[in-house]
């Protein structure tokens, strides 16, 4: 900071000359001027002044009869001494001060800390249709109703603050923590088969089991009952919970056309543009039906220092899409249907075991067909929620001298 007030005040290096440079040092102290760096320099001492204070010494010099001689001058009074016939400067310097406190009202770029489900894109958007995006005047904005307002558009979003430093947005978010779909386990219901099977084995957590291993079941029908008898012959209603391991046999049909629609894609095409200060010029062309293309855009930014600079160069890749109709052969297809079997025992049959498949390839006139058996190992119980008042507890109630089938 004093090099900084002695820069602003202006000073002057100089040298004293004479038989008795000490003395007059020391006249100087005692009259209270600032003088400092004073030291030896061969056989003459210099010292440091301000401007305004060299010029009162002369006094001084003259009774202790030394000389002295100005070596250099430093500080701002002698710049604008130096540049005041140069007005032009002057105004170029109070231009691009002005220029740059007026830019450094906007915000330029922005980044987002703390995403994980919520989509990118869709934040920006959303922030954009409350007020914040590149471009925006600080001074007319509240950053803290552009938050609120946020978070109040997208739910998944628990908290989140605008942080601004100069022309920096910075937006931290907390995503909300999703809580576990919880049964309500005071709610009674009844344990059912979700498709048609044989019953492997079944391990009864709550309830009243119908069926054995062994047990051939269709979809829908019950197997596990809601309805159990306590130690003093009453009856009650439960939420019935079980595992039902049974082997399964899923079919399913996949078709595809003889004469199918091949999209290719041509040679790319690119187009340019250089944005700054959230103004674009176009820096190349190139000319396509984007209707009937594949677009791609991505953009580069610039960095100073570790700073994000408002100019980002932007590019659109152009993929020119054209369709042909083309003639599937046999091998072909077939190998297509049985990738899309693969695909729906991927993503259909996950929770399942598949312990054996059989794949029936066919054709019809126009089309190719495959039929895809699939011998399974999963578990059938689902459970299926009652209204307790809605139901007779005799007619729930098994009868102990009827065997379960």
């Amino acid at each position: 900071m004093l090099e900084i007030f002695r820069f602003l005040k202006g000073y002057v290096c100089f040298k004293i000359i004479g038989r008795y440079p000490e003395r007059f040092i020391n006249i100087i102290t005692k009259s209270s001027l600032a003088i400092w760096n004073a030291r030896r320099v061969d056989k003459t001492l210099c010292a440091c002044m301000y401007i305004k204070d060299y010029l009162s010494i002369r006094y001084y010099a003259k009774k202790c009869k030394v000389r002295l001689k100005i070596t250099s001058k430093h500080g701002l009074p002698f710049y604008i001494r130096k540049y005041k016939n140069r007005v032009g400067v002057l105004i170029g310097v109070a231009v691009f001060i002005a220029v740059l406190s007026f830019m450094s009202c906007f915000i330029w770029t922005i980044d987002v800390v703390g995403l994980e489900t919520v989509s990118y894109t869709h934040l920006l958007e959303v922030l954009k249709n409350n007020g914040l995006y590149i471009g925006t005047f600080k001074p007319s904005v509240s950053f803290s109703t552009i938050s609120r307002d946020t978070m109040l558009d997208i739910d998944d979003i628990g908290w989140m603050a605008v942080n601004v430093q100069g022309s920096h947005a910075s937006v931290e978010i907390k995503e909300k923590a999703k809580s576990p779909q919880v049964p309500d386990y005071h709610k009674p219901a009844n344990v059912k088969a979700k498709c048609d099977g044989l019953i492997l084995s079944i391990n009864t957590y709550e309830g009243n089991a119908l069926f054995k291993s062994g047990s051939a079941v269709v979809k829908d029908q019950l197997l596990v009952s809601s309805v159990i008898e306590d130690k003093l012959g009453g009856v009650k209603l439960v939420r019935a919970n079980a595992q039902v391991m049974a082997q399964t046999k899923r079919v399913q049909t996949f078709c595809v056309k003889k004469i199918i629609d091949q999209v290719s894609f041509g040679e790319k095409k690119q187009r340019s543009s250089v944005s700054v200060f959230n103004v674009t010029f176009p820096t190349s062309f190139a000319f396509a039906n984007e209707s009937k293309s594949l677009v791609r855009y991505h953009s580069k930014t610039f960095n100073l220092f570790d700073t994000v600079l408002p100019l980002h160069q932007n590019f659109t890749n152009i993929y020119e899409k054209t369709t042909e109709k083309t003639e599937l052969n046999e091998k072909t297809a077939q190998k297509m249907l049985e990738n899309n079997a693969m695909l729906f025992e991927g993503f259909v049959l996950s929770d399942a075991v598949v312990k054996n498949r059989d794949y029936v390839f066919s054709q019809k006139k126009d089309e190719y067909i495959l039929t895809a058996t699939f011998i399974c190992e999963e578990d059938i119980a689902y459970q299926a929620d009652i209204d307790a008042d809605d139901i007779t507890i005799s007619d729930d109630l098994p009868n102990k001298s009827e065997d379960s089938q």
